[in-house]
């Protein structure tokens, strides 16, 4: 989703109409996850809202639902043990969030893409729905009773107006950083306390100095201000819109949990991005099993005669959201810079890989108890069932929560 699209080519004025500059006009946002945007039957349309400028992409329905196993489940009951969301307001700066049966805690924020019929409750793009899902789906949600606020910011679906001429580019999509820099600050006005952005704007270093980003850099501040947490994808490599050594908006932002996307527990995705300065956290970028739009549960996009996968960091930044939902919950007096530091300090050495469980049951050294000293006795010639289950549940392996055999005998569909 987004890592191939193009972008539309009209130059920022004093730059040449390159196609790498061309890309950064208004700053466009793509979406993090892999795959091309796709067309097919539109999805049905909401009375009185404003249809898409290009056929909405649709999911590929899978028959099966999650089934965890017997230890996925003790995973999920020892996590919502601590905490399950319970008041916390997740915002979703995205394609737009369709209802579900998997989100009950769903409610509507507002609409930058068709703001005069407004409907953020309109996914076109198959991509806002599914993080939702990831942070707070009833069945595989990390924090599954957070309240999730819907607010479309961007799609490929539908063309950016201009407002003074009445017309509009049949290249452009809608999404820029002034759009973003808005999203924000309504959900800091809807006292959001978690915000994800799994959209991004990557553009070349030299460039980046150039652009002024003074709007979202505000906005940035009120959500600081406001204590409310903001995490991001990281992006995704690919010519034409993401490649190492950009910068990435908003991912970048000192005041910004950036997210890469991990293949395994232990090795980040080619595709993902890494933060060329800062903390880096990551966690799994590929979701087997989404929410629907439609309803039920979608394997992928259709695509032409294959089915495009939900990976990218798209989908590994709600992971850390969910997880920061948790902390919210658990820390209700903690300031954003807290649940930051809470989640660096409890990310995996080396590449910041995060396991909810292991961040809420993370004492960092600010808050540990002091030293005192204590008497070794030799190990007893045993083993113990409870330290074998820690293991397994502290071991960084979130299968149900991120998307990793999810479903018994899954069938993986052709890869892009």
């Amino acid at each position: 989703m987004g890592q191939t699209r193009s972008r539309r080519s009209s130059a920022l004025p004093g730059f040449s109409g390159s196609s790498r500059l061309a890309a950064c006009a208004l700053t466009a946002c793509v979406l993090a996850g892999t795959g091309d945007f796709i067309t097919g039957a539109p999805t049905a349309p909401i009375a009185g809202a404003r249809e898409p400028d290009r056929e909405c992409a649709t999911a590929h329905p899978s028959p099966l639902a999650p089934e965890p196993s017997e230890d996925q489940r003790a995973y999920r009951s020892q996590l919502h043990s601590f905490a399950t969301g319970e008041g916390i307001k997740v915002a979703v700066i995205d394609t737009g969030v369709a209802h579900h049966d998997q989100l009950p805690n769903l409610t509507a924020g507002a609409d930058l893409v068709t703001p005069e019929e407004p409907d953020p409750h309109r996914d076109c793009d198959l991509h806002g729905t599914v993080v939702a899902g990831i942070i707070a789906g009833h069945d595989i949600g990390i924090a599954p009773r957070a309240e999730i606020r819907a607010i479309r910011q961007t799609s490929a679906h539908y063309r950016q107006y201009d407002d003074t001429a009445g017309e509009s580019d049949e290249d452009s999509t809608t999404g820029s950083l002034d759009t973003l820099a808005r999203a924000i600050d309504h959900a800091v006005e809807d006292n959001a306390r978690v915000i994800n952005i799994s959209v991004v704007s990557c553009v070349p270093e030299k460039t980046a100095r150039r652009i002024d980003s003074s709007r979202l850099d505000e906005a940035l501040g009120h959500a600081e201000d406001a204590g409310a947490v903001v995490i991001a994808a990281s992006g995704n490599i690919s010519s034409g819109t993401c490649e190492e050594g950009d910068h990435v908006f908003p991912a970048d932002s000192p005041t910004v949990l950036s997210v890469s996307a991990q293949e395994d527990a232990h090795a980040l995705a080619e595709y993902s991005l890494t933060p060329a300065d800062g903390p880096q956290l990551s966690a799994h970028g590929f979701v087997p099993l989404a929410l629907n739009p439609a309803g039920g549960w979608a394997d992928g996009k259709n695509q032409q005669d294959s089915l495009a996968q939900f990976h990218g960091t798209s989908f590994a930044a709600p992971v850390v959201s969910g997880t920061a939902a948790l902390l919210a919950e658990r820390y209700p007096d903690a300031s954003a810079a807290d649940i930051r530091q809470r989640l660096l300090s409890a990310g995996e050495p080396g590449n910041g890989f995060i396991d909810p469980l292991a961040a809420l049951t993370h004492i960092d050294g600010e808050y540990a108890a002091p030293a005192r000293d204590l008497t070794i006795q030799p190990a007893k010639d045993e083993r113990s069932p409870a330290a074998s289950r820690t293991g397994w549940v502290l071991g960084g392996l979130v299968l149900l929560l991120t998307g990793l055999a999810i479903a018994r005998g899954l069938r993986r569909p052709k890869s892009e």
